[in-house]
C-alpha cells in the first residue's frame, strides 16, 4: 500500500532536520518499512500492461508477485538499525529467519510460488529474489506439496506491513516520552528508569509486540528489567516471552470479563486478580533464557496485592527459600506492596497461601538496578476498552502510580469491533472515560492508542468481506485520541486497509492465523518493528543537522520550472504547503 500522507505530527522546526534523511533514502530505495536497499544493475521486472499491484505476473517464464511501492519510510540511524536486530531476535525466537538485515534489506523471499524458480519482485526494490532459495520454500513447507509446487501464488509475508507514521496528536502526544528518554540518555533521570505500560486484549497479551519493543528500547537506552508479570496464570494462554509462569489449581481468576466472580473492581494494575484460602495453593514465576543475563548487580522484586478484611498470610519464597510471610489482613480495602531486593538474577520466586484467610494476588515487576527502560505487558485476551471502567479505581490508580509509566498504550478495539448493537457515540463516550481516568492516575504520562487491525467478516461461502464497524472504531480512537492530547497509531492501515488480513493470511511465511483474527508470531514481530518505528520517528528527527539557511527543501523545488509560476499563483499568500516534506520522501 502506497501512503501519500504528509507528516503533520512534525514541527516547522523538525521537519527541515528530515532533508537529508529523505535525500538519502530517496537515493537508496526504501521497504515499506524503511529498510533500504542498493539500486540493483538489473532493470526492473515489467508487469503485463494493465495488471494491479499486488497481484501475480508471468515474466519470462516465470511468476512474479510484485507488491506496492514504499510509502514514508521511519529514520533509521546505526543506534536503532542495530535495535531492530535485536529486537527481531527475541520477539521471532532464536532459530527463526529475521525480518530484515542490518542495512533493512528483506531477507530472500520466503514465498515458494508456481515452483522453485520463482521469482519475487518487491516494486523499486532492485532485481526480483528466487524463492526456492529459502528453507521455507523447501517441498513439505506451509502450502507447498512434497513435489515442491505451491496451489498458488502467494505474497512474500517478510514484505508485508507499511510504515505508518503517528496520528491523532502525533508525535507531540509522545512529547513527553521522548524528553524521559533524552534525560535517560544523558543521565539525569531521577530514578534511571524509563516505563511503559501497555494494555489491550489477546494481540497485546501474546507478548510478542511488546517484547518486541521491550527488546528495542533497551538495546538502545538500558535494560531496566522485564517489568511486570503475573504470579498466578490468569487464563492458560498467559505465557510471557521472558518468563515462565506456573500455579496450581483452586485460584479464583477474577478480572472484568469474566462471568463468575465478583463485581468489586478490585483487580488491580493489569486489571486480573487470583484469589485462594488453599493452603495448597501456590504460583511460581521462573525466569526464561531471555532473563538469565539479567543486567544491573541486583534485581528488585515488587509484590502487588490485596489488603482486606479476613485476610490471609502467604510465604513468599526465592529459588525455594522462605524469606518472608506477608499478612494480607487490613481494617479497609487498600492495595498492598511488598519489595524484596537480591543479587542479580535469575530467580525463581514462589507464593503459597498459609491458609488462614483468603489472599488475593494481582502480580509482581521485575527490574535490574541499573538505568533503562521497562516494559509492561499488560494485556487480557478478550477485553475491550471499557472493562477498565469496572476496575476499581483507588486500588487500580494507586499500582498505576507506583509504576510511574512515561507512556501508557492502549491497544483495544477489535473485540469493539463485533458489538454492532452499541451505538459508537456510546462506544466514544467509554473510551473518553478510560482516557480521563488514565490522566486522573498519571497525568505526566504521555499516551498513545493502537487501533484494531483488518477483521474481515467471513461469509457462508468463505469469501471475506470488510467489517463496517472496525473502521468505525478506527475513526473514533483517531479523533478522540487528538482530543485527549495523545498519540494514534493505524494498525489497519500497517496491514494495508480493509481486505489486507486474507493477504496476511495466505502469504509465505504466514504473517496472520487462519481465524482473520490474529497473527503470527512472525506478523507480530513486523509490528512490534513498525510500531517502534513509529514511537521514535520524531525522537531521532531531532538528532538530524538543520540544512544550511539557504538550502531549499527537495518538496519546493517544482519538478517543472514552467509550472511554478502557475503553482505559486494559485497557492496564494499564506500557503505554507511548500515547507512540507512529502511522506514519500520521509
Amino acid at each position: 500500500m502506497t501512503s501519500t500522507r504528509r507528516c503533520p505530527s512534525l514541527s516547522a522546526q523538525v521537519r527541515p532536520r528530515l532533508w537529508l534523511a529523505g535525500v538519502g533514502l530517496l537515493l537508496l530505495g526504501c521497504s515499506p518499512l524503511g529498510g533500504c536497499h542498493t539500486p540493483q544493475a538489473t532493470g526492473p521486472v515489467q508487469e503485463p500492461e494493465g495488471a494491479p499491484a499486488g497481484v501475480a505476473a508471468a515474466v519470462l517464464g516465470r511468476t512474479v508477485v510484485t507488491l506496492p511501492p514504499p510509502g514514508p519510510t521511519p529514520l533509521l540511524n546505526d543506534e536503532a538499525r542495530a535495535a531492530r536486530l535485536v529486537a527481531q531476535r527475541v520477539a521471532l525466537g532464536e532459530r527463526a529467519p529475521l525480518l530484515e538485515d542490518l542495512d533493512g534489506q528483506p531477507f530472500p523471499s520466503l514465498a515458494p510460488l508456481a515452483g522453485a524458480d520463482a521469482l519475487v519482485q518487491p516494486a523499486g526494490f532492485g532485481a526480483p529474489m528466487v524463492a526456492g532459495s529459502n528453507l521455507d520454500a523447501l517441498p513439505g513447507s506451509r502450502g507447498t506439496g512434497l513435489d515442491g509446487v505451491a496451489a498458488a501464488p502467494a505474497i512474500n509475508g517478510n514484505l508485508l506491513g507499511n510504515f505508518i507514521l503517528l496520528d491523532g496528536k502525533g508525535a507531540a502526544g509522545l512529547d513527553r516520552f521522548h524528553e524521559a528518554l533524552r534525560r535517560l540518555k544523558e543521565g539525569k533521570d531521577e530514578d534511571g528508569k524509563v516505563r511503559v505500560a501497555m494494555y489491550g486484549a489477546s494481540h497485546t497479551a501474546a507478548d510478542i509486540y511488546p517484547s518486541y519493543l521491550r527488546a528495542y528500547l533497551q538495546s538502545r537506552f538500558g535494560d531496566g528489567g522485564h517489568g511486570y508479570v503475573a504470579v498466578v496464570r490468569p487464563s492458560k494462554y498467559y505465557r510471557p516471552m521472558a518468563m515462565t509462569v506456573e500455579s496450581s489449581r483452586g485460584w479464583k481468576v477474577e478480572h472484568a470479563q469474566t462471568r463468575e466472580g465478583r463485581a468489586d473492581g478490585f483487580y488491580g494494575l493489569m486489571g486480573a486478580s487470583a484469589a485462594t484460602s488453599k493452603k495448597r495453593s501456590y504460583g511460581r514465576v521462573i525466569p526464561g533464557e531471555l532473563e538469565r543475563g539479567s543486567a544491573g548487580e541486583k534485581t528488585q522484586y515488587d509484590l502487588y496485592y490485596l489488603r482486606q478484611p479476613g485476610g490471609g498470610r502467604f510465604k513468599l519464597s526465592v529459588d525455594g527459600k522462605v524469606v518472608a510471610t506477608i499478612n494480607t489482613k487490613a481494617k479497609e480495602v487498600t492495595p498492598g506492596y511488598h519489595m524484596l531486593v537480591r543479587e542479580a538474577g535469575p530467580h525463581t520466586v514462589m507464593v503459597e497461601p498459609v491458609g488462614d484467610g483468603e489472599v488475593r494476588l494481582f502480580g509482581m515487576t521485575v527490574e535490574n538496578d541499573q538505568p533503562g527502560v521497562v516494559v509492561d505487558t499488560l494485556g487480557i485476551g478478550g477485553t475491550r476498552a471499557s472493562n477498565q471502567l469496572k476496575w476499581d479505581e483507588h486500588v487500580w490508580s494507586d499500582n498505576l502510580r507506583r509504576r510511574a509509566p512515561d507512556l501508557i498504550v492502549l491497544a483495544y478495539g477489535t473485540n469493539e469491533a463485533v458489538d454492532d448493537d452499541q451505538p459508537i457515540e456510546s462506544y466514544k463516550k467509554q473510551l473518553r472515560e478510560v482516557l480521563a481516568r488514565l490522566q486522573r492516575a498519571t497525568p505526566s504520562a504521555s499516551c498513545l492508542l493502537v487501533g484494531p487491525g483488518d477483521f474481515p467478516i467471513k461469509g457462508a461461502d468463505g469469501s471475506f468481506a470488510p467489517r463496517p464497524r472496525t473502521v468505525q472504531i478506527v475513526a473514533a480512537q483517531r479523533e478522540i485520541s487528538a482530543e485527549a492530547g495523545c498519540a494514534f497509531w493505524d494498525a489497519m492501515q500497517f496491514m494495508g486497509g480493509e481486505g489486507s488480513m486474507v493477504t496476511w493470511a495466505t502469504a509465505m511465511p504466514a504473517m496472520a492465523q487462519s481465524d482473520h483474527l490474529h497473527l503470527t508470531r512472525r506478523g507480530y514481530a513486523r509490528m512490534g518493528m513498525a510500531l517502534a518505528d513509529a514511537i521514535m520517528f520524531d525522537y531521532d528527527a531531532a538528532s538530524v543537522p538543520m540544512p544550511a539557511t539557504d538550502t531549499q527543501l527537495a518538496s519546493s523545488v517544482p519538478a517543472d520550472p514552467a509550472a511554478a509560476s502557475s503553482d505559486a499563483a494559485a497557492a496564494g499568500p499564506g500557503d505554507s504547503s511548500g515547507d512540507r516534506l512529502p511522506a514519500s520522501q520521509l
